[in-house]
Parts: C-alpha cells; structure tokens; sequence
C-alpha cells in the first residue's frame, strides 16, 4: 500500500481527496498539511511514497515548495493539483519542470457529477504514477525493502503486459489497437478515418509548402520530455513541427509559452485556420483535435476539431496522423515519446498506407512511461529507436543537416 502525504489549504478539499484516495486499496493517506512551509517540513523529515499537491498554498505555494525540494535533491513523487485559471497552469507547467510526475484539474464544485470525473481523475493519476519510470517508492521508513521493489516492478510489467493483450484482443473484435507481432504496415486494410471533415476551416492569409512535416506525439511524461527536447531544436529548423500533448483545455497555453521562453526556436499553441511556418513548433490545444490541411497551392494549415474524444484522448494523436493521409507532403518524420497508452501508433499505421513516413520512438529507460513508444515500436512501426536527448538530433540528420 503506498503512503500519501495530501496538501492542500482547503479542509473541504482536503477530506474530499482523502476520501477519494482512501477508497482505492491500493493508497492510503497517512498525513496532511494546510500550507506549503508544514509540507516541506513533512517531507523533508518523513518518507512518503507520493504528495499530493495543491498549487495554490499559503506560506510557500506548490511551485515554489517543488523547488526547494528540487534544489536541495529531496525526492518528492508529486501529483499536482491545479485549477485550469493562466496562473494555475503556468505554475503548474513549471512545476513539472522541478519532478511533478503528473497533475489533475481541480473541480470548481466539489460535488455531484463533477466530483466523480475528478476522482477518477485522481486515481487514475496515481495508478499512472506509480507505473511510470520516474516514480521512486520510499525507502526503509515505510518500510519498502528491496524484495518489495522487486514486487512493485513485477507488478508494473504485469500490467504492461496486461494491456498488450487486451490491446490484441481488442484489435482481434475490430476495435484497433496496436499489436505484439501485426502484418508489414503497408498490408494493413484501409481504415475508417476517426474524425470526418464535415465542416472544414477556411485558412487565413496565405502559406507556404513545404516537402517535409515533423508530427509528434505524447502524454504522460511529455511535458517534461518536451522540456529536454524542443530546446534542442535549431531556431531555423526547415519545417514545421506540429505536436498532440494530451493536456485538458487551459495548460497548452502555458506550456507552448513555457517553452518558447526556453527555446530557440518559436513555439506556440496552434490557431484554427494559421498556415504552418518552417521553425516553429504548434501545440495542439487541450480539449480540441488537430487535423492538418492543405489550400488549393498545397500548403498546409491547421484545422481544430471539435468532435468528441477519441479512444478518451482529446486532443488524440492518431487524428492528427491520420489527417496527414491525403496531404502533399514527400515525406513525414512521425515522433512518438513518453506515455500511457497506445495513442498515435494507429494513426502512424493507416498513414503508412498513403505516404512516405520515417517514425522516430523514444528509447524505453528514458521515457517515464514505456506506452506510446513501446506501442509503435512493437508494432514494427518505427525506423529508429533513441534516448530522448538524441531525438533532435535525429530530425536534423534526417532533414539533411537543415
């Protein structure tokens, strides 16, 4: 049973999450704090294998608390806790950049129907946590022994394994999932499209082609990913980069600014409508699918869907690879890194059947979660497998040095 420490200034909110979390056999919360100075001290001097998190504290608030700690080494496995308001998600995509493994939207009601999404929310959150790379059980003071480790990764591979047979099984009834040992891509039957194009965006302006489009994409683990790697992108890379971050709506935003203060190259949430330009990086907004069109000279613009989730992703990368079906491109280097799931290896696949790809996938001991990757790498979808660190240098040398 892993041993939380819940933060939050709330006594309301705080019960709530306690209730939510105590429901799940697998947690148990054993402390609590009301301010971020009362968390430090808390985590400074006991063992917790996870915390919970509020943003918004008094004393030292979330981001700053996750800093110190970061400073000083002290391991901290952190979900966080945030509204969806700029402030919230500025704070809380820094946050990741200080070891936050993951974070939920804070409901602006605290009952009904909204709390049930969050809770599941936040369970799924911990599960997910806990299963990622990234995660560090406490040591000897919760009493976790090297033959409990040993349990815990076994555990971890059992459910790894777990979901590649339900994704044949489910692959087997006709729902779509990526396989251990699938056909040659190209022999793959021809799929439905997952989002139609019933009502198409009227672009703005004008915009100009390009051969080639980088499409990338991730999810849990990402932002820290795309905090290594969209740094190490040259300012003048010759294409467009487009991206699916499986984020909720309102912290796209704050990571596409994140990142473009880090990086040398421009990065932005992408616009319903805008023309894709060579060096710049466009982040799918949260709550929107992206599908990627072209004018009457064939150069491509940015089309955002409103259309339910797909596979409960929302953004969904295998849309937006899918979308990529009927452009002009020559060639399309398809990116997958760190995260839960199966999501872009579908879409890779169906787009294999009408263009020329070459599919780059993060390397398993650096992702903090060996799902998407994994996915298509297994499905004998991708032609190069690197460390997270090599990925940018890998799109330069495929793009010819620029």
């Amino acid at each position: 049973m892993y041993k939380i420490l819940v933060v939050d200034d709330s006594a309301l909110m705080r019960r709530i999450i306690c209730d939510i979390i105590n429901a799940d056999n697998d947690f148990r919360v054993i402390d609590v704090s009301a301010d971020g100075e009362d968390a430090y001290n808390k985590i400074k001097n006991n063992s917790y294998d996870l915390v919970v998190l509020d943003m918004v504290l008094p004393k030292l608030p979330g981001v700053a608390l996750l800093e110190r700690l970061y400073n000083e080494k002290v391991a901290c496995n952190a979900v966080l806790i945030s509204s969806s308001l700029k402030e919230d998600a500025d704070s809380t995509m820094k946050a990741m950049e200080y070891g936050a493994l993951d974070f939920v939207v804070k409901p602006i009601r605290s009952s009904g129907e909204t709390r049930e999404i969050f809770g599941k929310q936040l369970v799924d959150s911990l599960h997910n946590v806990i299963k990622s790379r990234a995660f560090r059980p406490s040591a000897s003071k919760t009493g976790f022994t090297s033959a409990t480790q040993a349990v815990g990764e076994s555990r971890r591979n059992t459910v790894e394994r777990l979901a590649g047979v339900r994704s044949r099984l489910a692959e087997a009834k006709g729902v779509g999932s990526a396989q251990t040992n699938p056909p040659e891509p190209k022999a793959q039957p021809i799929a439905k499209p997952l989002v139609s194009n019933d009502r198409p965006t009227v672009p703005k302006g004008t915009g100009v082609r390009t051969k080639k489009i980088i499409a990338l994409a991730c999810s849990t683990g990402g932002p820290q990913a795309l905090h290594t790697f969209v740094p190490m992108l040259p300012a003048n890379l010759s294409v467009p980069l487009v991206l699916v971050q499986h984020m909720p709506e309102g912290f796209t935003a704050s990571l596409a600014a994140r990142l473009d203060q880090i990086s040398g190259i421009k990065v932005k949430e992408a616009e319903d409508g805008e023309f894709f330009k060579p060096g710049v990086v466009y982040i799918t907004p949260g709550g929107k699918h992206m599908k990627i069109c072209e004018d009457g000279s064939r150069a491509a613009y940015c089309q955002l869907d409103d259309s339910p989730p797909v596979n409960s992703l929302k953004p969904c990368a295998d849309v937006m690879y899918q979308s990529l079906a009927k452009s002009s491109f020559d060639e399309i280097i398809c990116v997958v890194l760190t995260g839960m799931g199966a999501d872009g290896s579908e879409g890779i696949r169906y787009l294999n059947q009408y263009k020329k790809t070459y599919v780059i996938s993060q390397e398993a001991s650096t992702c903090v979660v060996y799902g998407m990757p994994k996915a298509v790498e297994q499905g004998g979808l991708s032609n190069e497998v690197v460390p997270l660190k090599s990925v940018a240098n890998s799109i330069v040398k495929k793009l010819g040095g620029l």
